[in-house]
This record gives C-alpha cells, structure tokens and sequence, in this order.
C-alpha cells in the first residue's frame, strides 16, 4: 500500500519544463509548451547602465503565435527597434508601447534569427541601447523541437516542408481542485507557539532579539496556515510552513517544493499569502537586484500545497524576467 501511495504521488508531482541558457538569451517552455526566451547582459557587460530587454513568446499547437516584448526603461514617442544583419524588409519595427504581436512579430522573430543585435532607437534615430543576439538562433531552434515544430513550414529556423498543420495540439492546463480561503485563523496557544519555535528550530536565528512575529491565515476546512520566521538575509526572509488543526500542528505539505532549494522542512522565502486567491507565494531572489532566483505560487487542496505556477532565472545576468516552466488552473471548490 505504501508503495502504491508513493507511486501515486509521483505520477502527479509537477514536472516542470526545459530552460537552457545559449550566448546571451535563456529560453524555457513550460509543461504546456508555452516557450519563451529572454535577453541577457553579455558577460562583461556595463551593469552600471539600465538597460533594455527583449522577451520572445510562442504558444503551442499548430497556429501558435509569437509576442515580442520589449522592457527596461520607459519608452519615449516614435521609440524602434531594428535588427543588424537582417535582411531590411524585416530589421524595423516601431514600438507603439504595447507588444508586437502577428505579423510585426513575425517578422521580428526572423530578423531575430539571422541578425547580430538589436539596436534601439528613439524618434530622432539616436540609439538609445543594444541587444546581443549571441545564441537567438539557437534559442528559436529550441522551441521549435519543443513545440515539435521542427521541419514544419512554421518553424522558426529548423525550417522544413511539411505544413503547420503537423505540428502537435497545445496539452491542456492541468486543474487543480482548491479549497476556498475561509473563516478565522486559529488561536496559537502558548504552549503550541513555544512548540512551533522548537520544532522548526528557527529561534536560534533571533538569539539575543526579538522574535518577528508568527503570521496565521485561514486556509478553509477548520485548516490554518503559520508561517513560523526562520532568518533572514540582505533581501531574502526564510519562513517554514505550518498547518494547525484542532489544536495540533504539523508541517505543511507541497507537491513540489520551491526551486531553490531541497531542504526538510521546506523553505518558504519571502513568502506571502493572499487571502483573496487563496495563493501562497514564494519568491527567492540570487542577488539584491532581482535579476536571478525562483518563484512558486500554490493553492491548498485541503491535503496539501499545490503548485500552479513556477517561475526559474538561473542566469544573474540582468534579467528582470524569469521564465515560466510550469502552469496549472485552480478551480475553487
């Protein structure tokens, strides 16, 4: 029986999607096929200078689109973007604040494949930043494997000549059945906070200072969630999850623990719980400015957390946008 429990359990454990780093852009598909791919600083580059970003977006099945979004500073009237080293008629778009998508897009994302940077421009033509495309090809190659795609008229570079039409149906969004946030959070007695710093061994971190204080939530079905504090470093504030019923606590189950990191019990960080949505986030970032780290959102199904989505930067490389390499619906029961 246990065996069969533990077999169970992992065939629905969320397995997350692919994300590679090529050159100066990290692309990632989530477990739909959703795929996305973001620019990166060169090694070397200035960090003391903002500056811009490209996201390039498709969607599975086989008339997938493409988005192309650009990001990092607040673009100016007549702002454009063009493409070095790509044939003319497709190295020129102008921005009208908003993301290019159909046939603008389109024509970006083969400017993209063939071209050596994007350069950026304001109304007068003064460039304002550059994008490397060092690994952009390899990076569109990857989705069109992903996506199984490859050798289709619609690829993006492994380009072939059998129709769109070849290409799989986008996989449905898995769904997640979640208890409603509801009620009142349950009273911590003295004796159960006392166990709770105990058993988490988390009140050897405030030796010597106060303790922050003990958040409770309530999760619906008599359950309520405590988020017991565990440290804190320059940017990043651990918490260990707990779930009290009738006066008994126990820790806090997830199918799928955050990214960052295997410890038992489960690490929160910076975790946050919205009592509308009924979602408990996690959100760790690799260095002060945020351009690396993982981010996990979950729902309670009365039993357990349950991942709905999951966020990975694995590059500390400028990047404000971390890729999403799992999704799922939370339906509220």
């Amino acid at each position: 029986m246990l065996i069969l429990t533990a077999l169970a359990l992992a065939q629905i454990a969320p397995q997350q999607g692919p994300i590679k780093t090529f050159g100066d852009w990290v692309v990632a598909c989530d477990n739909v096929k959703q795929c996305e791919m973001t620019s990166l600083q060169p090694e070397g580059g200035d960090w003391s200078e903002a500056g811009w970003q490209m996201a390039v977006t498709r969607e599975a099945g086989p008339a997938g689109g493409w988005t192309v979004e650009l990001m990092g500073q607040d673009a100016p009237a007549g702002l454009s973007v063009h493409v070095e080293g790509a044939p003319a008629a497709s190295a020129a778009a102008v921005w009208r604040g908003t993301s290019f998508i159909g046939g603008d897009a389109f024509k970006l994302v083969e400017a993209l494949a063939n071209g050596k940077a994007v350069v950026v421009r304001d109304g007068a033509g003064k460039s304002l930043g550059r994008i490397s495309l060092t690994g952009s090809s390899a990076s569109l190659r990857f989705i069109d494997a992903e996506q199984g795609r490859a050798g289709t008229v619609s690829a993006a570079v492994a380009k072939g000549a059998k129709p769109a039409s070849a290409a799989p149906a986008a996989p449905s969004l898995p769904v997640i059945a979640s208890i409603r946030a509801s009620g009142t959070p349950a009273a911590l007695s003295p004796a159960l906070l006392k166990q709770l710093w105990a058993q988490s061994d988390c009140a050897e971190n405030y030796d010597g200072a106060a303790r922050p204080d003990v958040e409770r939530h309530a999760l619906g079905g008599d359950a309520t969630l405590v988020l017991v504090p565990c440290g804190a470093g320059a940017y990043n504030f651990s918490t260990i999850a707990y779930i009290v019923r009738g006066g008994k606590a126990e820790v806090a189950a997830f199918d799928s623990p955050p990214g960052w990191t295997a410890d038992s019990p489960i690490m929160l960080v910076n975790a946050g719980f919205d009592a509308k949505t009924g979602e408990l986030g996690s959100y760790a970032k690799g260095r002060g400015i945020g351009d690396c780290g993982s981010a996990e959102t979950y729902v309670w199904d009365g039993t357990r957390f349950r991942l709905t989505e999951a966020r990975v930067m694995g590059e500390c490389r400028g990047s404000i946008n971390w890729l999403t390499v799992w999704r799922a619906k939370a339906v509220p029961r």
